[in-house]
């Protein structure tokens, strides 16, 4: 009786053309040391600060694998890309939570808040302004979300700050499950953008 192999060689290729394992070790470095000088803090809201800017860190760096470099020759291809998009964006927000769960004193609820959120808002940069500024909107709304005390009024913002709200706010969690499941969506139908040089 023949064994089944599995062939892993359109994953091979996949992960090369999308310059993933360069990208993941240095991401996966980046969000330990950021979250590890975090944890240093004895203010609970300072740790989460550097867990969600080591998060905005990761997913930056990991963003600019969500396109490929022929996405001419991506378009011609024969598979259903919904499924690699949301595949390759759920393992990299798995990645990066994973590190910075282990790295960081932060509570596990922010700390996998932050991710959803900011993989959405990657994805979401992703499809709108192109592969190569995935980096954006994570790492800016993780810097603004540092620099903008976690203040529960006015309501704006507590919205605003959600990646750093403490990990029982209703509003943080409805904000940032709204930016992962629109950026996914967006994404997996779409797509990076195409840009030109």
């Amino acid at each position: 009786m023949r064994q089944y192999t599995p062939n892993l060689r359109p994953v091979s290729l996949y992960l090369r053309s999308r310059r993933i394992p360069a990208a993941l070790a240095v991401a996966a470095s980046g969000v330990a040391l950021v979250a590890l000088l975090g944890n240093a803090s004895a203010q609970q809201w300072q740790i989460r600060v550097f867990a969600v800017l080591a998060l905005g860190l990761g997913l930056g760096v990991l963003g600019n694998g969500l396109g490929g470099a022929a996405a001419a020759l991506e378009r011609t291809a024969a598979i259903r890309w919904a499924g690699w998009r949301t595949a390759h964006l759920v393992a990299v927000a798995g990645a990066v939570c994973a590190v910075a769960a282990v790295a960081s004193a932060a509570p596990a609820g922010v700390v996998l808040r932050a991710t959803a959120g900011l993989a959405g808002l990657t994805a979401l940069a992703a499809a709108v302004l192109g592969h190569q500024l995935a980096w954006t909107l994570p790492t800016v709304w993780a810097g603004a979300a540092a620099v903008v005390p976690p203040l529960t009024e006015p309501g704006i913002l507590r919205l605003l700050t959600w990646p750093v709200q403490p990990s029982d706010s209703t509003a943080a969690t409805v904000a940032a499950a709204a930016l992962a499941v629109g950026g996914l969506l967006l994404y997996a139908a779409r797509g990076s953008r195409t840009t030109t040089a």
